[in-house]
């Protein structure tokens, strides 16, 4: 029983040694002092101190107060001392999209007048079309001189197959002023290219965002990313372009299309020029992560969206994320998704409002009295001081405080699961000009040194493979990473606001195949033509012979037609005359009478007044010839007795 005992304190103890190794093993190299921070800062390609990119938004204006903390940094405090032009601008497009909103509620019922006058306009237009037609039936026709010529849309980067053909049309509409027609060619130009390149794979339903996470080419990645931030400020934040913004486009797609250029401006910015990566946003992340990096830390961007986060592998370790949500929005999605991967197992440095993070956090935003920073490491009481910009405070219940802002807390970490949370109630620190200050810098190293410690023990607790030595990645979420990336082309379209007019684009193709589809359906027999009877044809020639006043001829056809039909009956060489009296019972006079009358009228003479008469009584005589059945002589009534003859013989 003893010796069992001192079995477990022994594996326990050993347990506990090889985590405490290990944690010991995991920590990376801080940076030594504030002249390292200094030297990163003097490199050409930080400019957001010196020349920082105008108009300044109010991410740039907010972090205006840490001008004063940040050294040699007179050109952020000059562009922060300006007037308020882009506040005004802001304000007067708020007042622009009231009135925008005002008219589209009224284009609304414009369109409702539109569909009522598009139903009945077709119909009037095809009857007078038809009127017209029948008077200029003859008319020839005159020759369309006046050719409406209409803008080319811009070209799909799948179809494109001369990437160079498209800039040199990007830089003719830039010459002449269309500069939103000239950014979204430098666009198409520029994937077409890398599509051609194998760096990229060009398709319908990917976004701009989906493409520069999923660019393979590292050279290309950066100036890629330049160019889609620009498009989509014009495009979807409708703002104006500006001839700075395109010309700086141009430059970087042009470098993607020629790829001896973007070299020489890789090669240039290495060789310590501005060139293409110039950093000039002081509310960029650009000078943080070089922090990181030189303090140990393997620093990229998410290589995809929060809402496609693998989950942790229980024999991998899984990397840290760091997600502010002042410049990162997440969608429902990716909050729930964010959430699990943390239960998971994993470790999140969520910066930021707490109003804007997950809401199954449960975390409140407090105000604080004072700017001073305040980062308890955990090391033998060691400590890192700073400031930040807004004096804003975070109420997380469950949560053990690692930074405070006088009284309150500014930082905090709690556990999820297997994962840990680090939050912070403000993301100054991940900020260019936040992370200046050789003090802010190093608060930014000890809060990332404490969740890489709460990465440790994660791992530990879901039983990763500790490697020796640990490897600390640092994924760093961009603005786009909180949209979850379209699942199907009918997802991209809703993503891109179009759901509305492709559910409306769906019904009018409904109503269209019913329109014209419906007649190629299966045939049906065809009805049979109703016969007219030939008393009607007879009728009608009749009247038509009135009108005519061509009685005479009348009657001279119909003689023809009784001739006709009694030559069928009478035997070779008998008398119609004598048949028509015998069938028709009547005296031979009569009927010799009626019968030259109609047999030798003239057709073309003037009518006598008895046509109608000798025509109604020949029809009498006929009809009552026609209808006998039994023959009769044309010479009169036959014998009752056939074998004798009328001599009596």
């Amino acid at each position: 029983m003893r010796s069992g005992r001192v079995a477990v304190t022994l594996l326990v103890g050993s347990a506990l040694a090889s985590t405490l190794v290990t944690a010991a093993q995991a920590q990376p190299a801080r940076p030594a002092s504030s002249t390292q921070v200094a030297a990163i800062r003097r490199e050409p390609r930080f400019t957001f101190c010196s020349k920082p990119k105008r108009p300044m938004f109010v991410r740039q204006r907010e972090l205006c107060a840490l001008a004063a903390d940040a050294p040699d940094c007179e050109g952020f405090a000059k562009a922060c001392g300006e007037p308020q032009a882009d506040q005004d601008r802001n304000a007067k497009s708020s007042g622009i999209a009231a009135i925008l909103g005002a008219l589209a509620r009224a284009l609304v019922w414009l369109l409702v007048i539109a569909v009522v006058f598009a139903i009945a306009f077709p119909l009037v237009r095809a009857l007078l079309r038809a009127h017209r037609d029948r008077q200029l039936a003859d008319r020839p026709a005159e020759p369309n001189v006046a050719l409406v010529v209409a803008k080319k849309p811009t070209p799909e980067p799948e179809r494109i197959t001369d990437a160079e053909a498209v800039l040199r049309e990007a830089d003719d509409h830039a010459r002449r002023g269309e500069l939103t027609r000239a950014l979204g060619l430098y666009l198409a130009a520029s994937l077409a290219a890398l599509d051609r390149r194998g760096a990229i794979r060009l398709a319908r339903h990917h976004t701009n965002g989906e493409y520069v996470r999923s660019c393979s080419d590292e050279a290309a990645q950066a100036p890629l990313r330049e160019i889609v931030r620009e498009v989509d400020m014009v495009e979807f934040g409708k703002l104006a372009p500006t001839g700075e913004g395109v010309a700086r486009v141009a430059s970087r797609a042009s470098a993607l299309v020629r790829p001896l250029l973007l070299v020489l401006l890789v090669l240039t910015a290495g060789c310590g020029g501005r060139g293409p990566a110039a950093v000039d946003d002081p509310a960029g992340d650009e000078l943080p992560m070089e922090i990181l990096r030189r303090s140990g830390y393997l620093v990229s961007y998410l290589p995809t969206s929060l809402a496609a986060l693998p989950m942790p592998a229980k024999e991998a370790t899984a990397p840290i994320v760091v997600v502010d949500v002042s410049v990162v929005t997440l969608e429902e999605e990716s909050s729930a998704h964010l959430v699990r991967w943390v239960e998971g197992g994993g470790v999140l440095v969520l910066a930021g409002p707490p109003s804007q993070w997950p809401s199954a956090l449960h975390a409140d935003a407090a105000h604080a009295t004072t700017r001073s920073l305040y980062v308890a490491t955990g090391d033998e009481g060691a400590q890192q001081d700073g400031h930040v910009a807004t004096a804003q405070a975070l109420d997380w219940p469950g949560s053990d405080p690692i930074a405070k802002l006088g009284e309150h807390v500014y930082g905090a970490r709690k556990g999820l699961g297997q994962g840990v949370i680090v939050g912070l109630a403000g993301g100054d620190l991940f900020t260019n000009i936040g992370a200046s200050s050789a003090a802010n810098a190093e608060a930014l190293v000890a809060i990332v040194d404490l969740a890489a410690r709460d990465r440790t023990r994660a791992d530990v607790m879901r039983g990763a493979a500790q490697a020796d030595p640990v490897v600390y990645e640092i994924y760093v979420a961009r603005g786009h990473d909180g949209v979850p990336p379209p699942s199907n082309p009918f997802a991209a379209l809703v993503q891109a606001g179009l759901g509305k007019g492709a559910w409306h684009a769906l019904a009018a193709a409904g109503v269209l195949f019913l329109a014209y589809g419906i007649r190629h359906a299966s045939a049906r027999p065809t009805a049979p033509v109703a016969r007219r009877a030939f008393a009607e044809h007879v009728e009608a020639t009749g009247a038509f012979y009135g009108r005519a006043r061509a009685l005479g001829h009348a009657l001279a056809a119909y003689g023809r037609f009784a001739e006709m039909r009694l030559r069928e009956r009478v035997p070779r060489g008998g008398d119609p005359v004598a048949f028509l009296a015998a069938r028709a019972q009547v005296p031979h006079a009569e009927a010799a009478r009626v019968w030259k009358r109609a047999t030798e009228a003239d057709p073309g003479g003037p009518p006598r007044g008895d046509e109608r008469a000798a025509i109604r009584d020949l029809r009498a005589l006929l009809v009552m010839a026609l209808e006998t059945q039994h023959p009769v002589s044309p010479r009169g009534p036959e014998p009752k007795n056939p074998d004798k003859t009328t001599d009596g013989k």
